[in-house]
């Protein structure tokens, strides 16, 4: 019996966005293959974890190379590693932190539902600027002897009041404070897989689940050696505060066949079938009465380089409507609030997928 049969479960396309609660992206062939045969036998895990990260580090030109359980578990042990500076004695009493560094400076206008696994730590919270700027000064100022790290949250959600990340890893390296860059979302493109830490970054995260096409509780950090190995000393399955942040097998071979495939990409053939996917969409809905504007905007919802396909309707309070009625049909859509748009990802989507996709909108579209 098909599994989703069996357990009542619905089936559906992901024409929004590499977002978890859906289930992150499609692994390919490859990847699966290599979890399932990494699964049928037992290896030294933290034989497999440094013979990974050599590679991974070797494959994204960096330093070094970390496998998490997702960029949340990622951010967890940067902060840890940062806080005890090798000490097993005090990264065992985490989240005690008496007798530690204990200090993360964060900017108030990167606040995100993600940094809770940064204080879960312990860690202590030091805010600078506001939400329209963040000044050199602030944070010349907020470094003191007790800073362990400053943590930033690459985004353009968060452009208007961040500092630009040149300047804040110029003035933490000044007082030999490392910078953790927190970039879950920011692929493409590729090379930022390098240039973050080729910036100055001593650490920076990525998930695995979303455009790396690798398994959705899987994470990657790279960057400078000495951070990496700490990353390894003090990450499950030792025992300590990142235990419960622990990484299968399978997802540590998943991660490494999903970067090597993400690295094999030629960016312009990608780009190509991704705005295919978006024309096939359109070609549904461009003489739908009562559409404003079709567009296509080479941003994702963070910053990405990717192309989505925005539908603005005549009447913007249609948006959240039409959006609902795709969910009913079993497939997921964006919107837009502000400007009432709904919109097609491609991330995610076969040609056959967007057909369907195309199809049911147009339906939807033509009935209201």
């Amino acid at each position: 019996m098909d599994f989703f049969e069996e357990h009542g479960l619905t089936p559906y396309i992901n024409a929004h966005d590499t977002y978890t609660v859906y289930g992150g992206s499609r692994m390919a062939e490859n990847t699966l293959e290599a979890m399932r045969q990494v699964s049928r036998h037992f290896v030294d895990m933290e034989q497999l974890q440094k013979r990974l990260g050599e590679e991974l580090a070797q494959l994204t030109k960096n330093e070094g190379a970390y496998i998490t359980n997702g960029a949340a578990g990622a951010l967890q042990l940067a902060a840890s590693v940062c806080m005890v500076r090798g000490s097993m004695y005090h990264y065992r009493k985490l989240p005690d932190t008496k007798g530690i560094k204990s200090e993360i400076i964060v900017l108030r206008a990167q606040r995100n539902a993600y940094d809770e696994a940064i204080w879960g730590t312990g860690a202590e919270m030091v805010e600078i600027g506001d939400a329209d700027e963040t000044l050199e000064f602030e944070l010349e100022g907020s470094i003191s002897e007790n800073t362990a790290a400053v943590f930033y949250f690459l985004s353009s959600l968060y452009e208007r009041g961040s500092m630009e990340l040149s300047k804040v890893i110029a003035i933490a390296h000044r007082h030999q404070i490392p910078v953790v860059v927190d970039a879950a979302a920011q692929l493409p493109p590729v090379e930022n897989l390098w240039t973050i830490t080729g910036a100055g970054a001593d650490l920076v995260i990525f998930s695995g689940g979303k455009t790396l096409c690798g398994p959705a509780d899987s994470g990657l950090i790279v960057g400078k050696k000495e951070w990496i190995e700490d990353c390894r000393r003090f990450g499950a399955p030792v025992h300590g505060i990142c235990r419960s942040s622990k990484t299968s097998r399978e997802s540590m071979a998943g991660l490494y066949v999903a970067v090597k495939n993400y690295l094999e990409l030629d960016p312009q053939k990608n780009a190509a079938a991704l705005r295919h996917r978006n024309e096939i969409v359109a070609g549904y809905v461009k003489d739908v009465p009562g559409i404003a504007k079709i567009e296509t905007v080479e941003k994702g919802p963070v910053g990405q380089t990717y192309p989505r396909l925005f539908i603005y309707p005549e009447k913007k309070e249609r948006g959240e409507h039409i959006v609902q009625k795709m969910y009913e049909q079993g497939i997921y859509i964006g919107y837009e609030k502000n400007c009432g748009a709904v919109y097609i990802s491609p991330l995610n989507l076969t040609d056959e997928e967007a057909d369907i996709v195309g199809n049911m909108l147009r339906v939807i579209l033509l009935a209201e």
